[in-house]
């Protein structure tokens, strides 16, 4: 039974979306999206109808169950990917490749700390001088590229967890994680949401039970409950004004850590890199792009290239032009290839420069050592009138991933539905 209640929901990401799904079968539900179109950093590109590539979110890491979930629900298929890790050291492919040494070791000692500390003060404690360089640089190209964590702010304690419950068995989406997100709007929209893109927010004024929003454009929203489902970074931004103001909870975001990445999608006439070992996976080397994946098993001839992290962040207001330079030059670098047969031999491109983005304005959150307590105050209700959700605020084995979103949309929704009901 619909009831009176107006919820209005900031952010049309998967974190809004399932928030709107859960909750508009029963309230009326108003959702306000800053970009053009849906689906936050999910974005999946079709030509002719067909996945051509994923420039945001592209994974499904793990049996995650709110993500299959779903894609059973909206009845999308999904494929097991596979294939070997090379990593590229003086033109050669070497598959014999440990991603940091002493790997069991270094983890040993993670979980003994008794307090939680930066990961860059771990190792300069534990594993001290010149002797251990070569492990700190593995560590941090790890961190950085894995994680888009900064060394210094980045958490022991947090990357243990995440690094041990790490999954085998990684997935594709066949249509695209676009797919998912179109089947949550779809069934929202049956149940008489609204979705409005282009809806820049820029005030909340609030007191309990009631919330006006504004939008850049100077159209006003009101309603008794609100989410807020933007990306962190929209949060540390302080974009959105909030009347009266919320220091604990704007500080409380800044406690969390916020990432950055440079994607590149490339389609190419040729696997050329076929001629360099068979069954290609992942390639890691020194290079301007570091890392980059194949599509198998799909046999489509495109690379996907990575440059995440502190080092990306020097080549953010760099044009497509130059990025696509840079990734070419990379894997000439990577497959001892010449870069104007590249150019010959490349079809598509995308670029995908999250942070360029002004209402994304970077990638996924990692955790700090105050990163904990910070989402203790962002996963308390203010008044149950303001709510915040989004993957920044998970706490769970799968961080920075669209089940985290997910997850912390769908515990909002339940938090409201069960207050409601109270």
């Amino acid at each position: 039974m619909r009831t009176s209640e107006e919820i209005i929901i900031i952010g049309a990401g998967a974190a809004g979306l399932i928030a709107a799904r859960e909750l508009s079968a029963h309230h009326s539900v108003t959702v306000l999206e800053a970009r053009d179109t849906i689906g936050g950093r999910i974005q999946t590109v079709y030509r002719d109808g067909v996945k051509s590539a994923e420039t945001g979110a592209e994974f499904v890491h793990g049996e995650l169950p709110i993500t299959l979930g779903l894609l059973k629900e909206a009845g999308l298929s999904y494929y097991h990917i596979y294939g070997k890790m090379f990593q590229v050291r003086d033109g050669k492919w070497d598959a014999r490749y440990e991603m940091i040494e002493d790997w069991d070791g270094l983890l040993e000692k993670m979980s003994s700390i008794p307090t939680d500390m930066t990961m860059q003060a771990f190792l300069d404690e534990l594993y001290p001088g010149e002797r251990y360089a070569s492990l700190h640089e593995s560590v941090k190209s790890f961190v950085q590229g894995y994680d888009l964590a900064d060394m210094t702010k980045v958490s022991v304690k947090a990357l243990y967890s995440e690094w041990t419950n790490e999954s085998e068995n990684n997935f594709r989406i066949d249509q695209g994680y676009t797919a998912m997100v179109r089947y949550l709007e779809d069934v929202s929209l049956r149940q008489q949401a609204r979705i409005i893109t282009n809806a820049v927010v820029r005030n909340i004024d609030w007191s309990a039970g009631s919330v006006t929003v504004t939008t850049e454009a100077g159209t006003t929203y009101t309603g008794n409950r609100v989410i807020i489902a933007v990306p962190l970074g929209i949060l540390q931004q302080g974009t959105i004004h909030f009347s009266p103001a919320l220091p604990d909870q704007m500080a409380a975001a800044h406690n969390i850590g916020w990432g950055t990445v440079i994607k590149t999608v490339l389609a190419f006439k040729a696997p050329f890199w076929e001629k360099q070992a068979p069954q290609v996976g992942f390639v890691l080397g020194k290079a301007p792009i570091p890392t980059w994946w194949t599509q198998l098993p799909d046999k489509a001839n495109v690379l996907t290239g990575w440059l995440g992290g502190p080092p990306a962040i020097p080549h953010l207001h760099k044009t497509d032009e130059a990025l696509l330079e840079m990734a070419l030059q990379s894997l000439a670098i990577l497959c001892n290839e010449n870069i104007d047969t590249l150019k010959g031999l490349l079809t598509d491109s995308h670029i995908s420069n999250w942070a360029s983005d002004p209402h994304v304005t970077g990638s996924y959150s990692y955790s700090t050592p105050a990163t904990a307590a910070a989402q203790v105050v962002l996963n308390t209700p203010v008044q149950q009138t303001i709510y915040f959700a989004g993957e920044a605020l998970y706490n769970g084995a799968s961080p920075g991933t669209v089940e985290a979103a997910l997850s912390t949309g769908k515990a909002v929704a339940e938090r409201i539905l069960q207050g409601i009901k109270n």
